[in-house]
């Protein structure tokens, strides 16, 4: 296909519109041709295809509705030649708010102070939400004693004090956002009493129409080494439907690590980064790593890959590489600020991932929820489980 490169490639015929031509070519040569020129034309415009091999007309359009592209006319020219107008893929449509999970801690307002190094979250609604964990509706039914009454004082002048320290602290957090010029009508607290438990309320209010949720990993006293509570351990494990932030002991920088796995998971964080920090001078590094089962042990408990295999998996993600970074390009960043690595000889893929992050200095790790492994979803003790636990460094964003 080399010598026909500069010949099969969309041609800008119109503002917003480019034409493609690939009659003349055979499957699958017409689908792969169409799909990479969508890849480097802008998103939203329109290609127009002509084509004159009938199975591609039966074949193309279902595989690029699935890669969330619009095929919005097919239309016959003559006997032989169709036309395909296709709208590239749509702008993908962050929701305007995110959820932060305030748990009263140092540690919850340090998370606070890293969002305000994230200059794309200023366009979005910050909701600083608290869960309260007040006392048992049956601590209240013993008020009716006499004997009873003092106490029962005692514990409702507790409860208003707690009340009024969340209160003040929840003021504070918001006041470090709009002292970094968060607008003021973008930031709202949220304070409400406990239904079930806290992760399950705070997975109830995620569904509530937002686009992302920061939570802190936990510690006590003054900002301790930090390590991942039971409370976001189940929020995690719960929230499927929505990307979730988990913030790192450094300050998020301007450089992005993206695990990349050659799967759809892996693209819908490609395409989340795109949307939400493309444009703003953000570098990203593609990184795909490579296990060396060996680690595991002697033979025959591993079977090492063969450098075939590992050739034809080279090759597939650097497909999948080129795929990515048009799409990051698409989306505001810049050709020089994409670039891209393979990792060969792991023993473990997780440590891998966050090795190089701490190599690199990049303090933000994005992975997709669902990836090529055995399990179909997030699961504890998954590859993006174990970045979370073993890269306290660095924030870690799981995107569904």
């Amino acid at each position: 296909m080399s010598d026909t490169d500069s010949k099969f490639q969309a041609k800008k015929i119109d503002e917003n519109r480019y034409e493609l031509d690939v009659r003349g070519l055979a499957c699958p040569f017409p689908q792969l041709i169409v799909i990479k020129a969508l890849n480097d034309i802008p998103i939203g415009d329109a290609l127009e295809v002509l084509v004159n091999n009938p199975p591609s007309i039966r074949e193309i359009p279902p595989v690029l509705e699935k890669k969330g592209h619009k095929v919005a006319d097919i239309s016959s020219l003559d006997r032989t030649t169709w036309k395909m107008v296709v709208h590239n893929k749509v702008e993908l449509a962050l929701k305007d708010k995110i959820l932060v999970a305030v748990d009263v801690s140092d540690r919850c307002l340090e998370t606070v102070r890293h969002i305000t190094e994230l200059k794309p979250f200023q366009k979005k609604h910050l909701v600083l939400n608290h869960v309260l964990n007040s006392l048992p509706h049956f601590y209240w039914d013993v008020e009716m004693e006499p004997v009873s009454t003092e106490a029962v004082a005692q514990i409702r002048d507790w409860e208003a004090e707690q009340k009024k320290a969340i209160d003040k602290f929840m003021e504070k957090a918001k006041q470090i956002l709009l002292d970094a010029d968060f607008p003021e009508d973008a930031v709202t607290i949220k304070i409400k009493n406990i239904e079930k438990r806290i992760a399950g309320d705070i997975v109830e209010e995620a569904k509530d129409d937002y686009m992302a949720v920061i939570i802190s990993r936990s510690g006590t006293g003054q900002l301790p080494e930090p390590f991942l509570g039971p409370n976001a351990v189940k929020v995690i494990q719960n929230l499927s439907f929505v990307p979730v932030f988990i913030a790192g002991k450094n300050l998020p920088g301007k450089n992005i690590l993206v695990a990349m796995d050659g799967s759809e998971g892996a693209m819908q964080a490609i395409d989340f980064v795109g949307e939400l920090m493309g444009g703003h001078n953000f570098k990203v590094t593609l990184v795909h790593v490579v296990r060396d089962d060996s680690s595991i042990g002697p033979a025959p408990l591993y079977r090492p890959l063969p450098k075939e295999d590992l050739q034809v998996e080279e090759q597939k993600i650097r497909t999948a590489f080129d795929e990515a970074r048009s799409r990051l390009i698409n989306r505001g960043f810049k050709t020089d600020d994409v670039t891209s690595k393979i990792v060969t000889g792991a023993a473990s893929r997780s440590a891998a991932i966050v090795q190089e992050a701490e190599q690199l200095g990049y303090a933000t790790i994005v992975l997709g929820r669902r990836g090529l492994s055995q399990s179909q979803d997030f699961f504890m003790g998954g590859v993006s489980n174990k970045v979370i636990q073993l890269g306290i460094e660095q924030a870690v964003w799981v995107v569904t």
